[in-house]
């Protein structure tokens, strides 16, 4: 019997400075890809100026079969954050984009714990600014080298800032399980961060508040949080899986292959115990997303 291969994905970065998301959904469908992770703030910005673009972009998905995930933004105000009307905040905003993702059609949202980057690098169009946006990458690249510091403070005040992130988790995946997208409910991704003080193993995916939580893998974040490649020997539940290659110190989503990541064994797991049947390439560059996407795409056909 023939083995289905899990669909490759880009993440909406090769196209944000050239396309809003309902052109940038057609761009990576042109250029080979199975579907295209969104950006958050990426998306707002569009539906402020052309709020028919969710019934479009649900219309050109559907007829081109493009399967699409949505990655929650990465600035402030925080979901994770001790002031509650900062933290209410945080979590109106992301119900308001889960409203978005059900009428475009988008099954998955990808969160992280915090969001802690400067407001001022946010996209203010439907088009990002590219000084802002080149300026933005460095600052996140940067950030991978103050992660130590950073996991440490959130080691320090690790009770309150977890209770206040489990709190928003809870809240905004019971949102979104009353929202539909092909008749499912929408599923929260909890993706994994090299900043984190959190125990990602005693999340309960998939169980009871958290009934459509799923795991997410990041292979980059991964090796700066560990030192450790990514091992998926004791992850029995389905993932969303971001293969990304890193210098092992900042997230500098390099071409795979150009980096330090190895990803053979963790794309032989994926496929023989069927863990998603996705995989998110996280590329800056259009040229660089096509390089990797024939390098995974030759990997997974090996496996």
């Amino acid at each position: 019997m023939h083995q289905q291969h899990p669909k490759v994905i880009t993440s909406v970065a090769p196209y944000v400075t050239i396309a809003n998301p309902l052109q940038a959904i057609q761009l990576a469908h042109e250029d080979g890809f199975s579907g295209i992770e969104l950006n958050e703030d990426h998306l707002h910005c569009l539906v402020q100026v052309k709020p028919n673009c969710l019934n479009l972009m649900r219309e050109y998905s559907a007829d081109k079969h493009m399967v699409n995930s949505l990655h929650g933004t990465l600035f402030r105000p925080s979901i994770d954050s001790e002031n509650q009307a900062e933290r209410k905040l945080a979590v109106e905003y992301t119900l308001k984009t889960l409203d978005h993702m059900e009428s475009a059609g988008i099954l998955r949202m990808v969160l992280h714990s915090f969001s802690d980057l400067p407001a001022f690098f946010n996209p203010k169009a439907e088009r990002a600014n590219k000084m802002g946006y080149f300026l933005g990458c460095k600052v996140v690249q940067v950030y991978g080298i103050l992660a130590p510091a950073l996991k440490a403070y959130r080691q320090m005040r690790k009770e309150k800032i977890e209770a206040c992130f489990m709190r928003s988790l809870a809240e905004i995946a019971k949102y979104a399980a009353d929202k539909r997208v092909e008749g499912k409910p929408i599923e929260i991704v909890f993706e994994e961060h090299y900043s984190d003080a959190i125990d990602y193993d005693n999340i309960s995916y998939g169980k009871g508040n958290f009934v459509n939580v799923i795991r997410g893998i990041d292979t980059a974040h991964q090796l700066i949080r560990t030192g450790q490649n990514t091992d998926l020997s004791e992850i029995f539940e389905s993932i969303h899986f971001h293969a990304v290659d890193t210098n092992g110190i900042i997230d500098d989503h390099r071409t795979l292959g150009k980096g330090k990541v190895n990803f053979e064994n963790s794309i032989l797991d994926i496929i023989e115990r069927k863990l998603t049947n996705t995989i998110v390439i996280e590329n800056s560059t259009r040229n660089s997303a096509l390089e990797s996407k024939k390098m995974l795409t030759s990997m997974i056909k090996k496996c």
